[in-house]
């Protein structure tokens, strides 16, 4: 009896330790599980747990949801490690491009920030793109709904919807600018004319409170 009861609760932490699924993938995309050494072929599907990294290789796609509170879409050339815990959640983006949505204002004690190389973002609840290049460790974010704090090297700066930064690896964030990078680029990350439903974060007032 107690073995059988112990061989149940094996087989059920997966689903309750599953923190993200990757919903869709287009393309080549590969999964790294936490605690692993290699990266195994992804099919769409699959839960992930804070630790797991994705690699999005040439001409892929990758959209993950979290749960209720989002989704993050991934391009081509990517990698990002998913980290911390479902209060306190932060993507580790070694390089690639990402677009990322948050149906839900965060509350109290929560936190979501996006690190790379050259600064880190944290939001409230918005809708925003960005880009860490691999070549020279550049940082670009804009911002299509609500507000992102972007900082680096002590200096905070505030991308609103319609705005973009660039921060130079090693520098402190230039000033925002109008974007030139508008809400159908999003069409970028769709599978299947699909965005997981955070296009329409593009209007502030349409954020759950």
């Amino acid at each position: 009896m107690i073995k059988t009861l112990l061989l149940c609760a094996v087989f059920a932490l997966p689903a309750s330790a599953q923190d993200a699924t990757l919903v869709k993938i287009h393309g080549p995309v590969s999964r790294l599980v936490a605690g692993s050494k290699k990266f195994i072929p992804a099919k769409g599907g699959e839960g992930m747990v804070f630790g797991d990294t994705i690699r999005v290789g040439k001409g892929g796609i990758a959209q993950l949801a979290l749960s209720d509170r989002g989704a993050i879409l991934l391009r081509e050339q990517t990698i990002m490690t998913l980290k911390g815990t479902a209060q306190r959640t932060e993507l580790s983006v070694a390089f690639g491009e990402f677009l990322i949505g948050l149906r839900k204002k965060l509350g109290p004690g929560q936190s979501f920030k996006v690190r790379t190389s050259a600064a880190v973002a944290a939001v409230r609840g918005t809708l925003f793109w960005g880009k860490a290049d691999k070549a020279d460790k550049s940082t670009t974010y804009a911002g299509f709904g609500n507000t992102v704090a972007v900082r680096a090297l002590g200096k905070t700066v505030i991308v609103e919807p319609g705005k973009t930064v660039t921060v130079a690896y090693g520098q402190a964030p230039a000033d925002p600018v109008p974007s030139e990078i508008g809400l159908d680029y999003a069409q970028k990350f769709a599978i299947d004319g699909s965005l997981q439903g955070i296009d329409s974060l593009a209007e502030t007032d349409k954020l759950e409170k």
